[in-house]
Parts: C-alpha cells; sequence; structure tokens
C-alpha cells in the first residue's frame, strides 16, 4: 500500500490517516468512480491543499474525512479515531467535538447574530457559555470584527461573512481543519484576504489546515498539495517536487 507522507523524515502519529477509499456515484445507471483506492496521510500542523477541477473530487474527499459522507471502502482515521467504524450519531458528534468547516457559502444562521453563531458549535456539546463568549469575542478581534458581534449575517459584506465562518470553525479549538474552496465565492483581493487571515489563524493555533481548491495562486503557501486526477492523488511536496500515486 502506498502512503502519501511528509519526506521531512517526521515519525510523528498522522493527524489523518486513510487506507484504501474507494467513493462512487451512480449517474444515469451509470457507475462513476470518484476516488479509486486513494491512501494518504496528513500531518499535524500542515497546511494541506486538495487541488483539482470541479467535479474531480475534492469536496467528496473532505465530506469522507468530516464523516459527513461514508465511503464505499477503506478507512478513515482522525486522530485515534476510526470515523468508517463508527455509527450516524457517533460520526455527528465527532464531526461536531473535533473538526472545524470553513464553507464556500459561508453557511451562517441568519437568524442568529455574529456572536450566537460562532458559539453555536461550543453550546450544542454543552461548554461554559462564558468561556464561549470570551472565546468568540478574541476572535472576532482577531478577525477585524469585534464591533459586529451583535449584528446579523446580512448586514455583513461576503468577506466579512467568510471571517466570521473561519472564526466559528476555530472557536471550540477543533483537531482539524477543512476549508471547501473558501475563496471560491469572493473577489480576487478579498479571497487574497481572507486565505491569509485563515492561514495565519489556523497556524497560530497550531491547527492542521486542508482545503479544497482550484485556485493555483494558493500553491507557494502550502506545505504540501496533492492534485487528484480520475481518481488518483497525484502529490506535489513543496509545492516543487511531484511523484504519481498508483
Amino acid at each position: 500500500m502506498t502512503s502519501l507522507m511528509p519526506t521531512n523524515g517526521s515519525a510523528s502519529q498522522p493527524i489523518v490517516q486513510i487506507r484504501g477509499l474507494t467513493k462512487h456515484y451512480d449517474e444515469a445507471g451509470q457507475q462513476r468512480r470518484i476516488l479509486d483506492a486513494v491512501s494518504l496521510d496528513i500531518h499535524a500542523g500542515e497546511f494541506f491543499v486538495l487541488l483539482g477541477k470541479s467535479g474531480s473530487g475534492k469536496s467528496t474527499l473532505l465530506n469522507l474525512i468530516s464523516a459527513i459522507d461514508d465511503p464505499d471502502g477503506g478507512t478513515i482515521r482522525v486522530g485515534d479515531t476510526d470515523l468508517t467504524a463508527l455509527d450516524e450519531r457517533a460520526q455527528t458528534l465527532f464531526r461536531r467535538d473535533k473538526i472545524g468547516i470553513v464553507f464556500q457559502f459561508f453557511n451562517l444562521i441568519p437568524t442568529l447574530t455574529i456572536l450566537e453563531n460562532i458559539t453555536l458549535p461550543g453550546e450544542l456539546r454543552g461548554d461554559h457559555r462564558p468561556t464561549l463568549e470570551a472565546r468568540a469575542r478574541a476572535l472576532l478581534q482577531r478577525v477585524g470584527l469585534a464591533d459586529r458581534a451583535d449584528a446579523f449575517p446580512d448586514r455583513l459584506s461576503g468577506g466579512e461573512q467568510q471571517r466570521v465562518a473561519i472564526a466559528r470553525a476555530l472557536a471550540h479549538e477543533p483537531t482539524l481543519v477543512l476549508a471547501d474552496e473558501p475563496t471560491g465565492n469572493l473577489d480576487e483581493d478579498t479571497g487574497r484576504n481572507i486565505l491569509n487571515l485563515l492561514l495565519e489563524l489556523t497556524r497560530d493555533a497550531g491547527k492542521t489546515l486542508v482545503m479544497a481548491t482550484h485556485n493555483p495562486e494558493i500553491l507557494p503557501m502550502a506545505d504540501r498539495v496533492c492534485r487528484i486526477h480520475e481518481g488518483k492523488l497525484v502529490i506535489t511536496l513543496n509545492s516543487e517536487r511531484a511523484a504519481t500515486i498508483r
């Protein structure tokens, strides 16, 4: 079995271990294989980019890592937990507690204030309310929206909403942060600022960031880049060397 790993000699336990992962969808009576026996290791603190055109399987792989979808075959471990061995409820609780997600279209709840959107994940797991609010306000300060805590999402620009989404993804101190085309719905300048902010905050917090994108400007910032093509992975190390994984 081939495993995609950094070549820096790290012997640490991977934060994500994927083995033999397969996923297909049925379209008009035809089976379309999206991921074909994929194996991959992602280590703690990495900024790992999934690159590929629309429909290549980037979002599918993120959905599998977050246990939003189930694979047809193979295993996924995040930390010490085998997500593929959990039932649906346990997967939901794991995702709530251990994974932060930044979506392309923000996915803020319109009837909640900005502060309430950020504290919601922690409230769902029963965290101490004053602690949650303090953490949320500190994150709002970091993303430049300290004065918008009581505003509702529709009063914010797209870039501001994505900053809130980043704060929400980090507020419950997840093990892993997943970002699915986080700049895809923003103009170029705003997108670049959002990317820099997301990377800065995850680096400062020591988090692992896995991002799906089709934007090549991101590549120089990444620790590793994985291209998805016809269900297979092509890994680029340090944005320079490439090896096809079969």
